[in-house]
């Protein structure tokens, strides 16, 4: 699924940290008309590369990125420095 949510969590050691709650869905509900209006031009790329060898590449890539995204969700992220620590979570 489609992640939805950003959950981020930055903490400092001896204090509070900020947690940051960020909407993806609204990204999305941007992203994907444009992606949908932007389809006709990459196959027109596609074919117009397709003598070159370069046109496959094109058409399998557009598909492997809807992937790439679809299968973030769940994704959890946490990087420690010496003072701070951040968290991130795909739901």
């Amino acid at each position: 699924m489609i992640p939805l949510i950003l959950k981020l969590r930055i903490k400092k050691k001896n204090r509070r940290g900020i947690n940051l709650w960020l909407p993806l869905f609204l990204i999305w509900l941007i992203i994907f008309p444009l992606v949908l209006l932007l389809t006709p031009v990459i196959l027109l790329a596609a074919l117009i590369l397709w003598p070159t060898g370069k046109g496959r590449y094109i058409l399998i890539s557009y598909p492997m990125i809807f992937g790439l995204i679809w299968h973030m969700s769940g994704v959890k992220i946490d990087i420690q420095s010496n003072d701070n620590i951040i968290y991130l979570n795909l739901t």
